[in-house]
């Protein structure tokens, strides 16, 4: 009788382990913690947020606003406010310093740029990307010193639905939509990827590749998932949480990820550095910006004077 009550429960465990093998995106994926570090507000603007080293680039239509973020000891970046019992102040707690403000205005010549919380952005060392039509599911490039507009590094044509967060790795542009849905394009049509889970928000507001993950989250959650493609399936690996300052339902209009090694989600008046935790283990050496070199490929660098050229891309 004990050997068969060993076989049954033989059975059900590799049952069990063969049903989460073929969950796919279905599978519950394993949780991690976060912190929230500082909030910074600036002009009242803080919608779609992008980072180039420790310098934050937010903001929404033709207006972008940038802001540099340095703390006093790199090497304690991640030491959140509180200690575990989420009372106690942490010691080691790192004050942020946000300082020397500057304003760009992108010159579009006739693009019509997503605004208010649907234009997220991505910044390299040269150049704003942003996303716009009269299609609103294309990525143009704008100079980050002028402000003028370079040339279109993603064409679409594909029937797809307002683009509203915009990331690049991988050698691969990244876009969403607030409906949870994720695209990727080497510069032509935006090619399906996967649609993430609720997280108890009313919509998608954010997606970030780092780190070959690509990581989401919703409009009002405390919830950044990421997600990894194994075995040419796309799956969510884990799920991280505030582990203090919890913020139930706090708003997010846009993520962004670079400075200080952690994202920055911008809620329309406030911006939020989120990160740390086990969400570090994943995030900790992003990697370089590469987007300028895929304008290289396409010829688009120094034509900024040759504009018929660039528009009849």
């Amino acid at each position: 009788m004990k050997k068969e009550n060993m076989m049954k429960k033989l059975v059900i465990m590799a049952g069990a382990l063969l049903f989460a093998l073929t969950m796919g995106t279905t599978a519950m994926a394993d949780t991690g913690t976060y912190y929230e570090f500082s909030t910074y507000g600036g002009y009242g603007a803080e919608y779609d947020v992008a980072c180039y080293g420790n310098t934050i680039y937010y903001g929404s239509g033709t207006s972008v606003h940038s802001i540099d973020v340095s703390v006093a000891d790199m090497s304690k970046k991640d030491e959140p406010k509180f200690l575990s019992d989420g009372v106690t102040p942490n010691p080691n707690y790192q004050t942020r310093t946000f300082s020397n403000p500057q304003t760009i205005t992108l010159n579009p010549h006739g693009i019509y740029l997503n605004g208010g919380s649907t234009g997220e952005m991505y910044v390299d060392s040269n150049y704003i990307y942003t996303t716009g039509g009269p299609h609103y599911n294309q990525v143009y490039a704008f100079d980050k010193s002028s402000g003028n507009y370079v040339g279109q590094v993603v064409t679409n044509t594909a029937s797809v639905p307002r683009a509203s967060h915009l990331s690049y790795g991988g050698g691969k542009w990244w876009m969403s939509e607030e409906n949870r849905r994720v695209y990727s394009s080497t510069g032509g049509d935006w090619q399906y990827e996967f649609t993430w889970n609720s997280m108890a928000g009313s919509h998608g507001d954010g997606m970030e590749y780092v780190n070959g993950h690509i990581f989401v989250s919703d409009m009002t959650s405390n919830y950044i998932a990421m997600w990894d493609k194994i075995n040419n399936t796309w799956q969510e690996t884990k799920r991280f949480a505030y582990t203090e300052l919890g913020g139930v339902n706090k708003y997010l209009e846009g993520m962004g990820f670079g400075a200080l090694g952690h994202f920055w989600a911008g809620n329309g008046s406030v911006i939020y550095e989120l990160g740390g935790g086990t969400i570090g283990n994943y995030t900790n050496v992003p990697e370089p910006a590469t987007a300028t070199l895929l304008l290289l490929g396409m010829g688009l660098i120094g034509l900024a004077g040759s504009r018929k050229r660039i528009f009849n891309m």
